[in-house]
């Protein structure tokens, strides 16, 4: 009976046992677990870590040199296009017709020289002997007709001054004419001092007909006299106000004879200046058939040649020059490659400088980091790189090397940086074909520079201060522990630290578990 009684209770005080233990296991945790690391030779890497961008190794913003109207953009963007391709047009009708004007002068001025070369034919002598003759025969007819034309203006101006001004004074023709109204007003005395230089303006008209009527002279000192008289009648103009002493009927018929007059003074001062410019024009070529037909029986001189050779280069250099205009509307590919984005639209007014569209080449791609002046010593040209890029993670690895690091530093958000450039190396073959670079992508790049080859190492967390000194617990032969002074030098990256006292290649050394 007691054997039955005393199985229930051992296995109660067992699993009262367990009970205790578990709980007693959560109140105290586990000793932390050591690692066991071993001081061997190795290098001492520094590493730098730094961000940057994948940018086009070619990559410009294209803009026009002078503004204007956006005409046509002549790819979408994506487009490959080869060097010199026109990309974008402004409006440019004018400075088209100008080089299509252009070069016609130019194929002019060549003619010419050719023409200079070989020689003028007898037919084109007869013909431009034939032009001289008939210049020569229009300028007489215009001379001709020059008295005709003064007699017509003298014509005018005397009865302008008889028939129209004569009523409206007294003592018209004598060294003090008066005017019959207004007397004491500033108009009235400038128009009866008028009077009397008109009448004298009208007399030297007169003499010019008797004397020189074929030169141009003649019609030019013509001209000036009428002026002379045309002053007047504005003058009376300005005393045949309302407001004068007289009455309606002769205000509207003095008022009338001015306006008269006027037109008749214009209209003959017109004939005067049109005869005036006919007579210069027919001298002028009647001098240049002249000199044409002197040119066409001369034979080719030097100085004929070497004038028209001149000629001919004016017109090319003109013609370079409206070319060159006619450049500054088109928009060229600077390179082979394609168009990144647009920033203007078909239509719209753009000035000259500003950027309408980014243009990527096909040269490859490059890195552009900005490094701060704390790691800028320990990069130089030259140096690889491995490269990981956000687009694709951390398991796909590019490889880059330093090829420029600018000797000027700006800021960026307050703290010194030097932009470095690096390019990307051969491509690997294992990287799937889908992993392309692309302008734009961010990098995550990590540099590593050899300090020391053979240098003795141990892991880092191995250390621990007491005082002013840096322990490592060293294992002993026996297995017992104990701990040694050492003394330190470069670090390997962040997980390596180099001893140069306290151990020996192969030292076996406790390393402190991460909690």
């Amino acid at each position: 009976m007691r054997s039955y009684l005393t199985k229930p209770y051992l296995i109660g005080g067992v699993i009262i046992l367990v009970l205790i233990a578990l709980y007693a296991s959560t109140l105290s945790p586990l000793a932390p677990r050591r690692e066991v690391g071993t001081a061997s030779r190795g290098k001492i890497v520094e590493e730098v870590f730094m961000t940057g961008i994948v940018r086009a190794a070619e990559q410009v913003s294209l803009s026009f040199e002078r503004g204007g109207s956006l005409r046509s953009l002549l790819f979408p963007v994506g487009t490959l296009v080869e060097r010199g391709t026109i990309i974008a047009t402004l409006e440019n009708d004018s400075e088209q017709a100008a080089v299509a004007e252009s070069k016609a002068l130019v194929a002019i001025a060549k003619t010419n020289l050719e023409k200079i070369n070989e020689g003028t034919r007898a037919e084109e002598i007869r013909l431009k002997e034939a032009e001289a003759r008939k210049a020569e025969v229009s300028l007489e007819n215009s001379k001709r007709k020059t008295f005709s034309v003064l007699a017509d203006a003298y014509g005018a101006a005397e009865e302008s001054l008889s028939r129209y001004a004569n009523p409206l004074f007294l003592d018209d023709d004598t060294a003090a004419p008066r005017l019959t109204y207004g007397a004491g007003t500033q108009e009235a005395y400038d128009a009866e001092a008028k009077r009397q230089s008109a009448g004298a303006s009208v007399k030297t008209i007169q003499k010019i007909l008797q004397t020189e009527s074929e030169s141009g002279g003649a019609l030019t000192e013509t001209v000036k006299n009428l002026r002379v008289v045309q002053d007047l009648f504005i003058t009376l103009g300005l005393t045949l106000r309302e407001g004068t002493a007289l009455d309606s009927a002769t205000l509207a018929d003095y008022r009338s004879r001015v306006t008269s007059a006027r037109s008749a003074l214009a209209s003959a001062i017109s004939s005067v200046q049109t005869q005036e410019s006919a007579l210069k024009d027919g001298a002028a070529e009647l001098e240049r058939v002249t000199r044409a037909l002197e040119l066409a029986r001369a034979k080719a001189t030097r100085e004929t040649v070497a004038g028209a050779e001149h000629e001919l280069a004016q017109a090319e250099a003109k013609l370079q020059g409206i070319i060159a205009s006619l450049e500054k509307t088109l928009l060229r590919a600077p390179f082979r490659g394609q168009i990144s984005s647009t920033h203007a639209d078909v239509g719209e007014t753009v000035q000259g400088g500003e950027v309408i569209m980014e243009f990527l080449g096909t040269g490859g791609f490059i890195l552009e980091a900005n490094v701060p002046e704390a790691d800028i010593a320990k990069i130089e040209k030259g140096a690889p790189a491995e490269v990981t890029l956000d687009a694709y993670g951390e398991e796909v690895i590019f490889h880059a090397r330093v090829t420029l690091i600018e000797p000027a530093s700006r800021e960026i958000e307050g703290v010194p940086t030097y932009k470095t450039t690096l390019v990307f190396e051969k491509r690997d073959a294992a990287l799937s074909p889908q992993i392309e670079l692309r302008s734009g992508l961010t990098a995550n790049i990590t540099m590593k520079k050899v300090l020391k080859e053979n240098a003795l190492l141990i892991p880092s967390r191995a250390l621990s201060t007491e005082g002013e000194g840096l322990f490592v617990t060293k294992i002993l032969q026996s297995g017992a522990t104990e701990k040694v002074l050492v003394e330190t030098g470069n670090r390997s990256g962040n997980r390596e630290i180099e001893i140069l006292k306290g151990l020996q290649e192969g030292d076996r050394i406790l390393i402190p578990a991460v909690e």
